[in-house]
């Protein structure tokens, strides 16, 4: 006995194209078989028409998802694009007035310590401050909370101090005046520092010796020590910072604002060189699918 067969919809599975590569050729090739349609009409093929309408349907869906993608980015381009015209305004007046210095100078800028090893030199003497006044303040005997407190006030405001005085005397100060003065101050400070450091580690080593605690002349020479060594923080900040700017104010200052404001319109240019790349990606991959379909739609 037979029984009717029952075919199960598959769900979850898309439906092929009807319109394959391979039925476009056949269908051609049975209408041209059969005149179809005749010589000298205007009409197209029924199956002509229903390739056209399908192709120009999925023409309008991909035109349509591409136009959803790109609407998507394009207040982020906008603004990137509108934020890069504003920079390229505001930098334009400042390089004009660097140049104008700058030939008035008869020189350019002369920074012979670079800008990022500045900052990271002060970052560094900052961290070194830090251990070294928690050891003065338990000395003190001060509560551990106080002591964390203080020492790290002191590790932040000891190198702000001297990049602030480094930089007033690259302006104030004539280029010769200057440089003789760091001149006399840099043996200075590093041999106090040598010196507090050898003076540091014999009284370490003396201590490991003596069952007692220092004596009091010790102490007056270890506050000395400690003294010259938080004047090499300070004098380090100070020369960093001394050579780290022009000696001129106005030129140090353009030149300044100019370094700034181009690191944010490369910045600003590296985003908008992304999204627009992506933008352009999204039509060539939209323009490519269109040119298939035409191209099999032209096929028949």
């Amino acid at each position: 006995m037979d029984l009717p067969r029952i075919e199960l919809p598959r769900i979850g599975i898309k439906a092929p194209s009807p319109f394959t590569e391979q039925r476009i050729l056949s269908e051609g090739q049975q209408d041209g078989e059969r005149n179809i349609p005749e010589m000298g009409s205007y009409m197209a093929a029924p199956f002509e028409q229903a390739l056209i309408a399908h192709g120009e349907q999925e023409v309008h869906r991909i035109f349509k998802r591409a136009s959803i993608r790109i609407a998507k980015r394009q207040p982020a381009f906008q603004s990137l694009a509108r934020r890069l015209e504003d920079l390229e305004r505001r930098i334009q007046p400042i390089a004009d007035r660097y140049k104008a210095r700058s030939k008035e100078l008869g020189r350019d800028v002369t920074i012979p310590f670079p800008s990022a090893l500045h900052w990271g030199l002060i970052v560094f003497l900052g961290f070194g401050e830090f251990p070294l006044n928690t050891v003065v303040f338990r000395l003190f005997g001060e509560p551990e909370f106080l002591t964390y407190v203080m020492a790290s006030t002191l590790a932040l405001i000891i190198p702000l101090i001297g990049v602030f005085i480094g930089i007033h005397m690259r302006h104030a100060l004539p280029r010769m005046a200057g440089n003789i003065l760091i001149g006399l101050l840099t043996p200075i400070t590093v041999g106090g520092a040598l010196y507090a450091v050898s003076l540091l580690r014999n009284t370490y080593i003396t201590s490991q010796f003596s069952a007692g605690a220092p004596m009091a002349s010790d102490q007056g020479r270890l506050a000395w020590a400690l003294f010259a060594l938080n004047s090499l923080v300070f004098f380090g900040a100070l020369a960093a910072s001394y050579f780290a700017h022009d000696p001129d104010e106005k030129l140090d200052m353009f030149h300044k604002s100019l370094t700034s404001l181009d690191r944010t319109r490369r910045a600003v240019r590296k985003r908008l060189f992304r999204i627009g790349t992506r933008i352009n990606g999204e039509i060539q991959a939209a323009k490519s699918h269109i040119e298939q379909i035409r191209s099999l739609t032209r096929e028949r």
